[in-house]
């Protein structure tokens, strides 16, 4: 026997083994981690997860972040754009299960609501709210004068009960009788009142962090009204939520647009000193007012499909409705802010 041969007697059960080895750990990789079950592709189709190592090099999860940032941003912004265009569209592509292309509308509400009052909250001057019992600037007391009287003189008439001026007025005017509250509660309440007519502005900031709360929690009660108005239309509960939170994303999205407009122009009119972009804009925010009405009366017709006479009777009875549940949360907010400031 040759050495050559010798050497492949040696090295064919090497190579054997090895080729073994490797055919058994493809077939290792490509066996869930959680289940065990084998892989047809990347996600186990017994328990769901997604075929993918998170232990690896930092640059390469880097990578991936980017990737799916850059994703997800141009699929926010097809959704804003048809959010803000096209009434009852996402909401209807959503009911058809195409879930892909747009943001979930859960989760679109719940960015919007996040942007929209943060933005609000920096617009809003704290410092500017004072206690009725401070003393007004010059300047301040005779705008005031002013508005009185131009109101008095739109009234004609000389009762015109007065805003309160004193810490006492204010807690005679907030003076509340809380059923089943014992007097020793109701008193409690009452020196509440009394510290934060001191300070409003701690009652303001505590309302208006309070506000994305009540939005949603006041969002089921709302879609329960459609589902009982649309009692007929065949759709579930969920599809009514799901308009829902697109037109209270609508709404919170254009009432942000509408702010920064009103302060950008306050400020480009100070600081130019030309009335004409106050004009301007002041025709822009009357579009914009016109257009949520409009969206919102659309978005029922185009939704629900009924006819027009129906659906504008119905409209007019969901703002009234409207009008109501966002007082009555409105109020719940109120007890809350003053009883937890």
């Amino acid at each position: 026997m040759t050495s050559q041969d010798s050497s492949l007697i040696v090295t064919q059960p090497t190579d054997s083994v090895d080729a073994a080895n490797e055919k058994l750990k493809n077939k290792q990789d490509h066996r869930c981690k959680n289940c065990d079950s084998e892989l047809l592709g990347e996600f186990c189709h017994v328990c769901g997860q997604q075929d993918r190592h998170y232990i690896r090099s930092v640059f390469a999860v880097v990578a991936d972040l980017m990737g799916e940032i850059s994703h997800w941003d141009s699929r926010f912004y097809r959704t804003l754009v048809n959010l803000f265009t096209r009434p009852a569209f996402l909401t209807q592509e959503f009911v058809r299960g195409r879930h892909a292309s747009y943001v979930p509308p859960l989760r679109l509400y719940f960015f919007i609501s996040l942007i929209s009052f943060l933005v609000l909250t920096s617009l809003i001057d704290f410092d500017a709210i004072r206690a009725p019992s401070e003393e007004l600037t010059p300047a301040e007391q005779q705008q005031v004068d002013e508005t009185l009287a131009s109101v008095e003189a739109q009234l004609n008439r000389q009762d015109i009960v007065s805003a309160p001026t004193t810490t006492e007025e204010v807690v005679e005017k907030f003076r509340v009788s809380l059923p089943g509250a014992t007097e020793e509660q109701e008193q409690q309440i009452e020196e509440r009142i009394q510290e934060l007519a001191k300070e409003p502005k701690i009652l303001v900031k505590r309302l208006v962090s309070l506000a994305p709360q009540m939005m949603l929690i006041m969002l089921p009660f709302w879609a329960l009204f459609l589902k009982l108005i649309y009692a007929f239309s065949g759709r579930y509960y969920l599809e009514h939520l799901s308009a829902a939170l697109h037109t209270h994303a609508f709404l919170l999205l254009s009432l942000m647009l509408l702010t920064v407009i009103s302060r950008g122009s306050t400020w480009a009119t100070e600081l130019t000193g030309s009335p004409l972009i106050e004009d301007v804009v002041d025709w822009a925010e009357n579009i914009l007012l016109a257009w949520m009405v409009s969206y919102m009366l659309f978005t029922q017709k185009l939704f629900y499909n009924q006819g027009w006479l129906l659906t504008i009777l119905k409209f007019i009875i969901c703002a009234l409705v409207y009008a109501v549940l966002l007082s009555f949360a409105f109020v719940i907010m109120l007890f809350i802010g003053i009883l937890t400031a």
